[in-house]
């Protein structure tokens, strides 16, 4: 009995692991839970924790070593801006190593999977605590299926199903290695490496710009009950209720937590009349006015944000409501069904890690 003792605690080399997840519809939540199934198996104290409740970072009483580790989705190939806050504010932990589990929105076509891209959204965090004198454990990209409906369809059940698992068993690897005391950095973090460090003007372009714009991308069509459920579970409370309809503030990280949890599909996106409205604006000042695109650029950013209060208000009329909703592909568009599922669950959860659904929700 000593000897199986001892030989856990040898296989077993951390004592504590604790998970901070960010997550809008629950990849990268589905994929802190795989870990922390595995680390029960083992015997290991895991805690999962939720970025967007935390608002002093404080940790518990460790005893022994500690792993930590990131679980956090890709928003414009970096890390949403309210985990990039979170990072810069973690403070440096003796025999404490790290690990980071960056979700991004993969593809199947048939039997071909497409994978997401990170950008900076691993490179980032991972040269952040390099500077932090953390030792880092383990690097994983997961190819989860992607949510963002206001772009692009979500895939199939069939699809979702497939890359879940294979997500799954990567999971599980990962864990076999890091708990093992081996590190893990998954392969594709070196075939992607150039392409990363290709797009990361745009992920500069997104944290400083991009997520306000976005931001502005989101209302409620004539279906919207104004029954709150998107205002309550927002993560960082980025949604407020004007004459019974939600409102979207700057500070919405879009998670499409609310557009793929609302019960009445009522959240759509505008995105498409953006680039309309944009296009139409460029002919005008180029060619009839004679502007350099330069103006243009400078027009489109002073002109976008008046014009969503207006368009809020116009869309209060439900004749314009109606028609702007049914000349965009997001009202016939499925939403994410199966980790919406999975999200719904865990709203019930014993850790809390999201205020519960519903209407009469506190």
């Amino acid at each position: 009995m000593l000897f199986l003792l001892l030989f856990n605690l040898k296989m077993n080399t951390y004592q504590n692991v604790i998970i901070y997840q960010f997550s809008g519809t629950g990849n990268a939540l589905t994929g802190a839970k795989w870990i922390k199934e595995y680390t029960y198996k083992k015997n290991i104290k895991t805690d999962i924790l939720a970025i967007e409740n935390i608002q002093q970072i404080l940790l518990p009483d460790l005893r022994g070593k500690t792993l930590i580790g990131f679980c956090y989705p890709t928003h414009g190939f970096a890390p949403s801006w309210l985990v990039i806050k979170f990072m810069l504010r973690f403070p440096k932990i003796k025999n404490a190593d790290i690990f980071f589990l960056n979700t991004r929105g993969a593809f199947k076509i048939y039997k071909l999977m497409i994978p997401g891209l990170s950008g900076l959204a691993l490179w980032f965090p991972v040269l952040l605590f390099l500077l932090k004198r953390f030792k880092i454990k383990g690097i994983l990209p997961l190819d989860m299926p992607q949510n963002w409906t206001s772009f692009f369809p979500p895939v199939n059940k069939a699809a979702v199903n497939s890359l879940v698992s294979r997500s799954h068993r990567i999971v599980e690897e990962f864990c076999q290695h890091i708990f093992n005391d081996k590190k893990y950095f998954r392969y594709s973090i070196w075939i992607s490496l150039i392409i990363d460090i290709s797009v990361s003007p745009i992920s500069f372009l997104y944290i400083f710009w991009g997520r306000f714009f976005l931001a502005k991308t989101l209302y409620a069509s004539y279906t919207c009950d104004s029954c709150r459920i998107c205002e309550v579970n927002c993560p960082i409370h980025a949604i407020t209720i004007k004459n019974n309809r939600p409102f979207w503030k700057f500070t919405c990280e879009s998670c499409m937590r609310c557009m793929n949890i609302c019960p009445a599909n009522s959240i759509q996106s505008w995105v498409s009349r953006i680039f309309i409205f944009g296009y139409l604006l460029m002919i005008f000042i180029v060619s009839y006015l004679g502007y350099s695109e330069n103006i243009w650029h400078i027009l489109f950013i002073i002109l976008f944000f008046p014009f969503y209060r207006l368009l809020f208000l116009l869309l209060s009329n439900k004749f314009i409501n109606i028609l702007f909703t049914y000349t965009f592909l997001t009202k016939l568009l499925n939403r994410y069904f199966f980790l919406n599922l999975n999200l719904r669950e865990s709203y019930s959860s014993s850790e809390n890690i999201f205020p519960p659904i519903g209407k009469n929700s506190s």
